[in-house]
């Protein structure tokens, strides 16, 4: 039962709310160290705490309203001027803002949530109290100046989960810390047994244990005590299913379905007439009139709900700079993450899944892509390194870039490494250009790193990113220049619920592969197949392309030799798909397949004709083809065919 019963509405409201304002004000605050004289700033993250804090009081969490007070105390000082930020405080800051966090995911969960952490607390106090707090970072830049003697605060009782002070000097350990705070590509522990406690982990800042500036959703917030079991499950968090909507937008939809109410109550009137043998010519015409503009108010409510589903990327956007933040001062980097097209839209399922594959492409920048502050300065770099995320609508899809200004990557490399750990073989390899060796990056278990850290070297990751990509019907490219940077791009439908196809016929079917892998439409003719190493293959403006026959894809017996190829580009590769004729373009909305998951079929719609017409997943189908056995044999067949 939950313990906010009566409020459950008002607790799900003040989530929303402070979950978007949390959010905002963790990105401020890495805007804010860059700029610690921004009074503007400051005023914004102090509204930010005290609105939250306001909810919080109106809803009795006093472990919140306690946490939330002492934090919005300390930014009172920064705006009066009475304190100077340095990244000590910064950290304290960022703790409490991830166990704030973590208090959100206890209270979804129907749970009043446990008091912050007496180290964080007993920190923040110190703060307050004008005392310094001076930390050893393990991997503080070269040229950062020494931290002067720690000032002596009363430490209060120790706990089991503190990371104990080095013996020599008294430091915390703060390498050990980071590598729990950062360590996502590991493999991870086992789950503990519902009832048990999960203290976070802890380190000490003058001998004041402070909890981590990371949000861990499966566990309790820390407390100076075990609580009971009952106090500890931990319930499932629940996908967010409410999704905020401008009144501007909703009014849109209500006019248009007036709209469509008035031509209906005419197309009715129209049919009476008609089926009363009216059928002279002003009957006709008023008819065609009014099913035309019904067409048109159809496709403009289409859009116009279309577009009460999307949202803001920068909603996602403003996670990023403090996970930079964080792992760029872990490695001794210096960076800056800089954010544009924040108010580009898409469809918020879509943003929901875009996450994953950004953060571990921003991690990739800060840790793979961009260099130590001493090798930038021997490359006649900047010290600070400067990360890109920006986002732009291009047409009927939306671009997403992650550039970097770092070392660049080396194709040799890839292609070597590749090789090293039995990826590719002597052959492939040997036939890879540039850029399908960066592409080589995508596969599972590559990697780089010879050193498996906390961060990296694992070999996973970027198989994910592409993985994840392409469930969203989208593509990533790469592009890169040793010595100055690169960058990762990544192209996707506005949103998944109309998907554009090219509807193609082979052997008098039906079919609709994605428009966005369409390059152009070409016509096949027997002269122009060349067979190279067994394969068919078209040279398209001095680009040697494959030729796949979309019947032998599917496993069928051609009835007629392909006339016409659709020149199509997948993350990969780019390829020629042979197909008997075409039907047009057209926008569709997939219904999925029940109970049965063919290779290569993505999901079904209907045509205007009212038939079904199966939308193909092109990935999945080459992968299946290229596994089966009989590959070459089938090329070799259906070059004789072309060639007659």
């Amino acid at each position: 039962m939950s313990e906010f019963s009566g409020m459950d509405d008002l607790l799900q409201d003040f989530l929303t709310e402070s979950t978007e304002l949390l959010s905002d004000v963790d990105s401020k605050l890495v805007e804010l160290e860059k700029r610690p004289d921004d009074k503007h700033l400051l005023n914004d993250i102090f509204r930010g705490f005290h609105t939250i804090k306001g909810g919080a009081g109106f809803l009795n969490v006093e472990a919140m309203v306690s946490l939330c007070h002492r934090t919005e105390n300390l930014f009172d000082k920064l705006r009066n001027g009475e304190m100077t930020l340095n990244p000590e405080f910064m950290d304290v800051i960022l703790s409490a803002t991830a166990t704030v966090q973590d208090m959100f995911v206890v209270m979804q969960q129907g749970r009043m949530p446990l008091p912050a952490n007496a180290g964080l607390l007993a920190a923040l106090d110190a703060v307050l109290q004008g005392q310094e707090l001076h930390t050893h970072a393990a991997h503080a830049p070269a040229h950062a100046p020494a931290a002067p003697a720690p000032v002596p605060v009363p430490a209060p009782a120790p706990t089991t989960s503190s990371i104990t002070p080095a013996a020599t000097n008294g430091e915390p350990q703060w390498e050990a810390l980071y590598n729990a705070l950062l360590d996502t590509d590991a493999a991870p522990a086992a789950a503990p047994a519902q009832g048990t406690y999960v203290p976070q982990q802890e380190v000490v800042i003058n001998d004041l244990p402070v909890v981590p500036a990371v949000s861990h959703p499966a566990v309790p917030v820390a407390a100076t005590k075990a609580p009971s079991v009952q106090q500890s499950a931990v319930a499932p968090v629940t996908q967010e299913t409410t999704i905020r909507i401008d009144t501007v937008r909703l009014d849109q939809v209500l006019n248009l379905s007036g709209e469509i109410g008035l031509t209906k109550n005419r197309l009715t009137t129209l049919r009476t007439d008609i089926m009363a043998g009216k059928m002279d010519n002003a009957t006709l015409k008023a008819l065609d009139e009014a099913i035309s503009q019904l067409d048109l108010l159809v496709g403009d409510l289409q859009n116009a709900v279309m577009k009460t589903r999307m949202q803001p990327i920068g909603r996602l956007f403003q996670k990023y700079p403090r996970l930079a933040r964080d792992l760029a001062r872990q490695l001794g980097k210096e960076v800056d993450l800089v954010l544009t097209g924040e108010e580009t839209e898409l469809d918020k399922t879509m943003l929901e899944d875009l996450n994953d594959p950004l953060v571990h492409l921003v991690r990739n920048a800060v840790d793979h892509g961009v260099e130590t502050v001493a090798e930038r300065l021997a490359a006649g770099k900047s010290a600070q390194a400067q990360v890109e995320l920006s986002a732009v609508q291009v047409g009927d899809h939306i671009q997403i870039e992650i550039t970097d200004d770092g070392r660049g990557m080396r194709p040799d490399v890839i292609r070597k490494k590749a090789l090293e750990k039995g990826l590719i073989d002597v052959e492939t390899a040997n036939s890879l250009d540039d850029k399908q060796c960066l592409q080589l990056i995508f596969m599972p278990g590559f990697s780089t790193k010879d050193q498996i850290s906390s961060i990296s070297g694992r070999g996973v990751g970027m198989d994910v990113v592409k993985t994840n990509i392409q469930k969203l019907n989208g593509r990533i490219d790469i592009q890169s220049i040793v010595g100055e940077g690169s960058r990762f791009t990544i192209t996707l439908p506005l949103t998944l619920a109309i998907l554009p196809v090219l509807v193609v016929r082979v052997c008098d079917q039906p079919f609709a592969v994605p428009l966005a892998m369409v390059r152009e439409i070409i016509p096949i003719r027997g002269d122009q197949v060349q067979e190279v190493s067994g394969r068919a293959t078209i040279v398209v403006r001095d680009e040697i392309l494959p030729v796949k026959s979309l019947a032998r894809l599917l496993g069928w017996q051609e009835t007629e030799v392909p006339s016409f190829g659709v020149l199509m580009t997948s993350a990969e590769h780019s390829f020629i798909l042979a197909v008997d004729s075409f039907v047009g373009r057209d926008d569709v909305v997939i219904k999925p397949l029940q109970n049965i998951h063919p290779h290569g079929v993505a999901g079904a719609t209907l045509s205007g004709d009212g038939s079904v017409v199966l939308v193909l997943d092109m990935e999945d189908l080459l992968q299946a083809s290229a596994s089966s056995d009989g590959a070459a044999v089938r090329s070799a067949h259906f070059i004789e065919q072309l060639a007659a």
